[in-house]
Order: structure tokens, then C-alpha cells, then sequence
């Protein structure tokens, strides 16, 4: 596996406002910062360093699919191709784009829909006198964590980001009594997280429905690299049959909205698997430094701008 890649997408989180402007000024023929694929009014505020909502779910979800999109084809058109992907919430869908599962099209599509059900949830829970948030736990194992929020209804574990490093959803108030529990059972950490929301919470149930049938509009293709998918913690079965396989991948990437993702377990699957050299695709580096820490020896490479494109074609000129 010395010579293969593996393209990683951040979620949100990893976005930087104006993030596309100098790949679509760079890479004009390869980008998606066009109204092919994007409306003027979307333009307007993926192209602006000056935009300010762009931590807002129904902006940078899109966001971060476009950009990740336009890096995906400057590479490919290199001559850079993935041999794996893994995107962590959000960024799963560039992730199935780049395997073959969905076109393109379809996943600009799905995003746009997907960002849309949780802003206008989110928005229904604050006009409801809800408030909720998520917080980082570290130090602590599944299991043990898992002992503390069967305590509290109203939360649930989000990203199991790595052994000890796990992110828990629901509302602040609960939130705020388990910060107290698992410091007082050694956890190092107990972190809150500056966000909208719940994220991958059972706050999104009631949508599930809706994302999977905007899913099943779109035929799903046979995975053609190796892809982990969040809430599998491993790759889906290859099921032969495409209406069957279109209901799989509607059934599991609409649940991902309501369920934990399993990212270390995704990171073990292709560790085991002898993958090597990973690309991070986002603005921010997220994942890659969650890998680090699994392994000192992997080839990390981070594509945020126009010099860390240069950076991992020398690299991939090299290795060829």
C-alpha cells in the first residue's frame, strides 16, 4: 500500500471563509465555483473572506462539499487518484462522490437538502426554548462514558473520534451535570464545543425520513474504492443490485444524521488494510492529526491552499 492514497474530507468545522476564491481563480477548468454547479446567490457567499455566517450549518455544509469537490478533480486531473476515501459527517458525502457511489451532481444535491433539514430542526428547537450543544470528553473510554449518559435521556454519544476522545450531543443542561460526572471520574477533559447544535443526535430522528427519500432519487453506484462509512465504523456490503443498493446507502447516510460516527473505528479499517498516504481535503486539518496520534509513520499531507496542492503532486511525481 506504499503507493496508494487515501483522500480524507473534513466536516464542519474545518472550513476558513473564502476558502474557494483562489482555487477557482487557480483551477478554473476543474472547479466547481461555477454556476453549473452552484447558484449566484451561492457563489456570492462561498467566494466572500468577509462572510461571517459561514459557521451556519446551511451555509458551510455546501461549502465544504464545493471545495472539497473542486481539490478532488485538481488531483485526479494530476493524475492523483484515490485508492480509499473517508469523510467525517459532511464531509462523507465529497467522500462517496469520489468512490463512485453517487455523481457529482447528485451529492451538491443531497448536501444542499441535508444542511436545509438541520438548519430548519435546529431552528424549530430554539423556537421551542430548547438549547443544545455538544462537548468533548477526553480521557475516558467508550464503555465508561457510556456508563455516565445512561443517565441523562436527552444525551447521546456523537463522534467517537479516537480510544479516549469521544463527542457527546444533547441538551446544555444535562451537558453541564455530565461535564461534573466525568471529571470527577477522570476524564483529562470535558470540553464544549462552540457549535449550532446537536449534532448526530436523536434531535434529528424526525428528519431521517425525508433525507433518505431525497437519497433514494439518486441511483447509488458500486463503491469502486475503498470506502468507511461513519456510521458502519467499515465499509458497506457491495450489494450487486442497484435498487437494493440505492435503499442501503438512503437507509445508512440519512441515519448518519441521527447516530454516532464511528471515525476511529474508520481509521482502524484502513489501518489495517496498510494504507500509508493520506490527503486531507479541507481548510483545517482535522482528521490527519487524529491519525498522527494512531501512527508517527504515516505520510500525512494536508491540502488547504495553492502551495499544499504543490506540496503532494511533487510528492505523488516522486513516488511515481
Amino acid at each position: 500500500m506504499e503507493d496508494k492514497w487515501v483522500f480524507l474530507y473534513g466536516g464542519q468545522g474545518a472550513q476558513v471563509p473564502g476558502m474557494g476564491l483562489d482555487f477557482a481563480r487557480a483551477f478554473p477548468e476543474e472547479s466547481y465555483y461555477n454556476v453549473s454547479y452552484c447558484s449566484e446567490e451561492e457563489l456570492e457567499f462561498l467566494l466572500d473572506p468577509e462572510f461571517a455566517q459561514l459557521d451556519e450549518t446551511r451555509f458551510v455544509q455546501l461549502a465544504l462539499t464545493v471545495f472539497s469537490l473542486t481539490i478532488t478533480r485538481v488531483l485526479q486531473q494530476a493524475g492523483i487518484k484515490a485508492d480509499a476515501a473517508l469523510g467525517l459527517s459532511a464531509g462523507e458525502f465529497p467522500a462517496l462522490a469520489t468512490a463512485g457511489v453517487y455523481t457529482d451532481e447528485a451529492v451538491l444535491e443531497i448536501i444542499r437538502r441535508r444542511a436545509d433539514l438541520m438548519s430548519r430542526r435546529m431552528e424549530q428547537r430554539r423556537l421551542d426554548g430548547f438549547a443544545d450543544g455538544m462537548m468533548v470528553v477526553l480521557g475516558l473510554q467508550e464503555e465508561d462514558l457510556g456508563q455516565h449518559l445512561n443517565r441523562y435521556p436527552d444525551l447521546s454519544l456523537a463522534n467517537k473520534n479516537s480510544e479516549t476522545q469521544m463527542a457527546v450531543s444533547g441538551t446544555i443542561a444535562e451537558l453541564e451535570l455530565l461535564q461534573k460526572d466525568v471529571l470527577a471520574a477522570g476524564a483529562r477533559r470535558a470540553i464544549f464545543l462552540e457549535v449550532e447544535g446537536s449534532y448526530h443526535s436523536k434531535v434529528f430522528e424526525e428528519d431521517v425520513p425525508e433525507l433518505r427519500a431525497v437519497l433514494l432519487q439518486h441511483e447509488a453506484g458500486k463503491a469502486e474504492i475503498d470506502l468507511p462509512l461513519n456510521l458502519l465504523g467499515t465499509c458497506a456490503e457491495q450489494l450487486p443490485e442497484p435498487t437494493l443498493r440505492t435503499e442501503m446507502y438512503a437507509d445508512v447516510m440519512s441515519r448518519q444524521m441521527a447516530n454516532p460516527t464511528r471515525l476511529d473505528d474508520c481509521f482502524t479499517y484502513l489501518l489495517e488494510r496498510g494504507y500509508k498516504n493520506f490527503i486531507e481535503i479541507a481548510p483545517k486539518a482535522v482528521l490527519s492529526p487524529l491519525l498522527r496520534r494512531r501512527d508517527r509513520k504515516l505520510n500525512l499531507y494536508h491540502i488547504s491552499d495553492l502551495e499544499s496542492v504543490k506540496e503532494v503532486k511533487n510528492r505523488a511525481r516522486h513516488e511515481s
